[in-house]
C-alpha cells in the first residue's frame, strides 16, 4: 500500500509542467477572448451608432421640409405664436414618417405652441440649439428626439420643431447578427489555433523569459483581430453607401411629390417658375448630392441646380399627374462622387481606428500576462530583511528589476482606462447640467470648469504627494488615491448641477494625482537607478494606452447606455485597478526605498526572473529620505535648467499643439474631428511602443543630457518646419516629431534629475513631484500662450514661435546644465 502511495519525483515534475503549460494556454485564450470581446463591442457599437446617424439624417431631411415650410411663413411676416396650419404640418409628418410618436412646435423657453401626441421633454434639445447647432438630437431607450430651429426674422422670437420617433429597429442594410457570427467564427478558430500551437511548444520555450514565448499567441490574436477588422471595414463601406442612396432617394421623393402637387393644379410643366429654389434647399440639406435638374420629356432642361456632370444620373424620378395619359417631366439627381468616396473612406477609417484601439488594449493584457508568467516560472525569493548592524542588505524581489516598470504598467493602464472613460463627453455632460437661458459665451466657459478643477487638483496633489511618498511609502497614497477616484466617479454620476460636478471632478483629480505620483514613486524609490529610464517609459506607455482605449470605450458606453452609467463603470474599473495593484505590487509592500544615487548603482543578481538588489543600509529607511532642503533643490542649476529649459517648454508645445492648435488648424483646413483623433493617436503610438525601446537605450548610454537635448532639438524642429511646410501634413509631421521628442527626452529626464545630489537629499518622489508639477504648469500655460500668439499673428506663425521658444529652452538647458556623469 505504502509503495503505491509514494510517487516518484519525475512524474511529479511532468505533472507540474503540464499544469503550468495548461494554465499558460488558458490564460492566453482568455486574453484572446477579452480582446475579441472588446473589438466586437466597439465595432458593433459603432455600427449601431452609424445606424442611429443614418436614421437621424433621414428624419432630418423629412422633417426639414416641414420646418422649411414653417420658416418660409415666418420669413413672410407670420408671427410664430400665431402661426396657423401647424396641425396640417403634423399630418404631413405622420404621413411621411410612419414611426412618428409625437411632434410639437415650441418656443425657446419651452412654451408649447402646438403638439400632436404625448408631451416631449425638449429642454436639452433647446439648450443645444441655443449654442448654435443646425439641429439637436437625443436618444432615450428606443425613442429618438430631433429638434430643428425656427426663428422670426430680424431677431424675433425663436423656437423649434420637435419630433419623437420609435427608432428601435435598425435601418435597412445593417445586419448586426451577420457581424456577430463572423466575430464568433474568427474567435473560435483563433482560440483553437492558439491552444494547439501553445501545446506543441516545448516547455523550456514557454518558461524562458522574454517576448518570444508570447510571439505565437500575439500573432494569432493580431491575425484574428485583423480578419475581423477587414470584415467590419467592408460592412461600414457597404452600409454607408446604402445610407447615402437612401437619403438621396428621400430628397428626390420629397421634390417629386411637391412638383407633382403643383402640376396637379393644371399648370404646364414648361410654365413652372422658381423650381431652382427648392432644388437648392435640397442640395443644402444633403451636400452629397452634387446637382439636380428638371427635364421635359423631350429632353429640354427646365431647371437646374448645382453641378450636373456629363454622365448617367444617380437617381431618376418620373413626374406623373393623375388623369394624364403621359408622364410630365423627369427629375434627375446627380451625386458628388468625390465627396461620396471621401465619406465612405472616412467611415472605413473609423472602423479601422476602432480596431487599432482594441488591439492596443489586447496587447496591454498580453504584457500583464507576461509579467504573471515570469513570476510563475521563476524561483520565488524571500521577503526583504534589513539589520542595523549589517552594512548592506540583500533585497529579494519577485521580478527582474530592469522590468519593474512592466510590473507597474498594467496597474497604470487599468487606472487611466477608468479615469479616461468620461473624457469624450465630459463637456457635453457639463452642458446638460447648465440652467436654461445661459448665453453661448458663458456656457462655453462654464463647461470647462469641471475639467479645469480636475487638472488643478491633480497639479496640487502632484506637488504634495511626492513628500508624502518619500516619508510614508507608496502603499498609503495608492490606497487613498483609489478611494478618492471611486468616490469622485460615483459623485459625478449623482451630480445634479455644475457645482456638484466640479467638486466631483476635483475629488477625482485628487485621486488621480495621488495614484499617478505614487506609481512613479514606486519606480524611483524601489527601482535600481540604472533602469529608471526604461521603467519610467514603461509606466508612461501604460498611461497613454489606458487613456487612448478608455476614451474610446467610454464614448461607446455613453452612446449606448447614457452618460451617467459610464461614471459608475469608471468607479468599478478603479476597483479593478485596486485588485491589479494588490496582485502585482503586494510583494513590494514591505520593501524599503532603494534611495541609492546614480553614482552608487545597485547591482542586480538575476536568476530566472528573481532579482537580488543590494541596498545601502543607511539609505534604506524611509524616515531618512526627504530630509533635504527645498531651497537647495530649487537653486540646483541642473534641476532648474531641466524644469525651465525642457519640462515647461515641452509641455507648452505639447498641449498647445495637441489640445488647442491641432483641432483649430485641422478645422480651418477642412479636416474632420476624426482626423484630429487619428493624428493624436499617432502621438500615443510613438509613446507606447517607441518610448520603452528608447528607454533601454538611454539606460545603456547614461548620457542623459545628450538625450534630453536631442529630444528638444527634434521637437522644436517639427514646429519650426511649419514655416516651410504648412498645412495638414506639416502639422501631422510636427505632431510625429514632438512624439519622438517625448520618447527621446522623457526616458532621460527622470534619471538625470534623480542623479542630482540635491534631488536625492530632498527625496526622489518629492523631486519627481515638483517636476511633474512643472509639467502640469506648462500644460495649463500652453493653450493660453499659443492662443494669445494665434490671436496676434495666425496659427502657423504661433506654432513656429512656440517651436522657437522650445528651441531656446533646449539651448538654455544645454548651456547651463551640468553633464550627466
Amino acid at each position: 500500500m505504502s509503495s503505491h502511495a509514494t510517487l516518484s519525483p519525475r512524474p511529479d515534475v511532468h505533472r507540474r509542467q503540464r499544469r503550468a503549460v495548461r494554465n499558460v494556454v488558458l490564460s492566453c485564450v482568455a486574453v484572446l477572448l477579452i480582446g475579441q470581446l472588446l473589438i466586437g463591442a466597439l465595432s458593433l457599437a459603432a455600427l449601431m451608432r452609424l445606424g442611429a446617424d443614418s436614421t437621424a439624417d433621414r428624419l432630418g431631411l423629412i422633417a426639414g421640409r416641414s420646418a422649411g415650410q414653417i420658416q418660409a411663413g415666418l420669413n413672410l411676416g407670420k408671427p410664430l405664436t400665431q402661426y396657423f396650419g401647424l396641425s396640417l404640418v403634423f399630418e404631413g409628418l405622420r404621413a411621411d414618417i410612419p414611426e412618428l410618436q409625437a411632434a410639437a412646435v415650441v418656443l425657446r423657453d419651452g412654451t408649447v405652441l402646438a403638439a400632436d401626441g404625448p408631451a416631449i421633454d425638449a429642454t436639452p434639445l433647446l439648450r443645444e440649439l441655443q449654442l448654435g447647432g443646425s439641429r439637436a438630437r437625443a436618444s432615450s431607450g428606443s425613442e429618438l428626439l430631433l429638434a430643428l430651429p425656427l426663428a422670426e426674422p430680424e431677431g424675433g422670437r425663436q423656437g423649434a420643431l420637435i419630433i419623437a420617433v420609435n427608432a428601435e429597429s435598425l435601418p435597412e442594410g445593417i445586419d448586426l447578427w451577420r457581424n456577430v457570427r463572423f466575430l464568433l467564427f474568427v474567435t473560435l478558430g483563433a482560440a483553437v489555433a492558439m491552444a494547439i500551437g501553445m501545446q506543441r511548444l516545448p516547455v523550456q520555450r514557454i518558461a524562458a523569459a522574454g517576448w518570444m514565448r508570447l510571439a505565437l499567441p500575439v500573432l494569432i490574436m493580431l491575425a484574428a483581430q485583423g480578419l475581423y477588422t477587414v470584415h467590419t471595414v467592408h460592412d461600414f463601406r457597404n452600409i454607408w453607401q446604402q445610407v447615402i442612396q437612401q437619403n438621396a432617394r428621400v430628397i428626390g421623393e420629397g421634390l417629386e411629390r411637391d412638383l407633382e402637387r403643383v402640376l396637379g393644379y393644371g399648370i404646364e410643366v414648361e410654365r413652372l417658375r422658381g423650381v431652382e429654389q427648392p432644388m437648392q434647399r435640397a442640395l443644402g440639406a444633403f451636400p452629397l448630392l452634387g446637382g439636380m435638374r428638371l427635364l421635359a420629356m423631350d429632353g429640354g432642361v427646365l431647371a437646374q441646380a448645382g453641378s450636373v456632370p456629363d454622365r448617367e444620373a444617380t437617381l431618376v424620378f418620373i413626374l406623373e399627374v393623375p388623369g394624364a395619359s403621359e408622364p410630365q417631366a423627369r427629375l434627375e439627381l446627380y451625386a458628388d462622387q468625390a465627396l461620396m468616396r471621401s465619406e465612405v473612406r472616412a467611415r472605413a477609417l473609423d472602423a479601422a481606428t476602432i480596431a487599432v484601439v482594441a488591439m492596443v488594449a489586447a496587447l496591454e493584457l498580453m504584457l500583464m500576462l507576461q509579467v504573471l508568467m515570469d513570476r510563475a516560472f521563476s524561483a520565488r525569493g524571500g521577503a526583504a530583511r534589513s539589520t542595523a548592524a549589517a552594512p548592506s542588505v540583500t533585497l529579494h524581489a519577485p521580478d527582474d528589476p530592469s522590468r519593474l516598470g512592466m510590473v507597474v504598467r498594467p496597474v497604470m493602464f487599468a487606472f487611466l482606462f477608468a479615469m479616461a472613460l468620461p473624457l469624450g463627453f465630459l463637456p457635453l455632460y457639463a452642458r446638460s447640467l447648465l440652467s436654461p437661458g445661459v448665453s453661448e459665451g458663458m456656457a462655453a466657459m462654464l463647461v470647462a470648469i469641471p475639467t479645469a478643477a480636475e487638472m488643478g487638483a491633480g497639479l496640487v496633489m502632484a506637488l504634495l504627494a511626492g513628500r508624502l511618498i518619500d516619508r510614508r511609502g507608496w502603499v498609503t497614497p495608492v490606497a487613498w488615491g483609489l478611494a478618492l477616484a471611486v468616490a469622485g466617479n460615483i459623485a459625478c454620476a449623482l451630480a445634479d448641477s455644475l457645482t456638484t460636478l466640479t467638486l466631483a471632478r476635483a475629488l477625482a483629480g485628487l485621486g488621480y494625482g495621488l495614484v499617478w505620483m505614487a506609481l512613479q514613486g514606486f519606480i524611483v524609490n524601489l527601482g535600481p537607478p540604472q533602469y529608471r529610464g526604461r521603467n519610467m517609459t514603461a509606466v508612461i506607455a501604460g498611461l497613454f494606452a489606458g487613456h487612448m482605449t478608455g476614451a474610446a470605450v467610454g464614448g461607446m458606453l455613453a452612446s449606448q447606455a447614457g452618460q451617467r452609467p459610464v461614471f459608475v463603470v469608471g468607479a468599478f474599473m478603479v476597483l479593478v485597478t485596486a485588485f491589479a495593484a494588490r496582485h502585482l505590487l503586494s510583494p513590494y509592500r514591505s520593501v524599503s526605498p532603494a534611495a541609492s544615487s546614480a553614482g552608487s548603482p545597485a547591482a542586480p543578481a538575476q536568476s530566472m526572473g528573481t532579482a537580488s538588489v543590494r541596498i545601502p543600509a543607511a539609505q534604506g529607511s524611509v524616515s531618512q529620505v526627504g530630509s533635504g532642503s527645498l531651497k537647495r533643490l530649487l537653486t540646483d542649476r541642473g534641476y532648474m535648467a531641466l524644469l525651465l529649459g525642457c519640462v515647461v517648454p515641452f509641455s507648452i508645445a505639447q498641449v498647445g499643439l495637441l489640445s488647442y492648435a491641432l483641432p483649430l488648424y485641422f478645422d480651418a483646413q477642412g479636416a474632420t474631428a476624426a482626423d484630429v483623433g487619428r493624428v493624436i493617436m499617432l502621438y500615443g503610438f510613438c509613446v507606447i511602443y517607441i518610448g520603452p525601446l528608447l528607454g533601454r537605450a538611454t539606460d545603456r548610454s547614461r548620457h542623459w543630457k545628450r538625450w534630453i537635448t536631442a529630444g528638444g532639438m527634434v521637437g522644436a524642429s517639427g514646429l519650426l518646419m511649419l514655416h516651410w511646410v504648412p498645412g495638414v501634413w506639416g502639422v501631422a509631421g510636427a505632431v510625429l516629431l514632438l512624439a519622438v521628442a517625448s520618447c527621446l527626452a522623457g526616458a532621460a529626464q527622470t534619471p538625470y534629475m534623480l542623479a542630482r545630489e540635491s534631488a536625492a537629499a530632498y527625496g526622489a518622489a518629492g523631486a519627481t513631484g515638483i517636476m511633474r508639477g512643472a509639467d502640469k504648469f506648462g500644460q495649463m500655460l500652453g493653450p493660453l500662450l499659443v492662443g494669445a500668439m494665434f490671436a496676434g499673428m495666425g496659427m502657423s506663425a504661433a506654432l513656429v514661435w512656440t517651436g522657437a521658444l522650445y528651441l531656446a529652452g533646449t539651448l538654455l538647458f544645454w548651456t547651463l546644465a551640468p553633464k550627466s556623469n
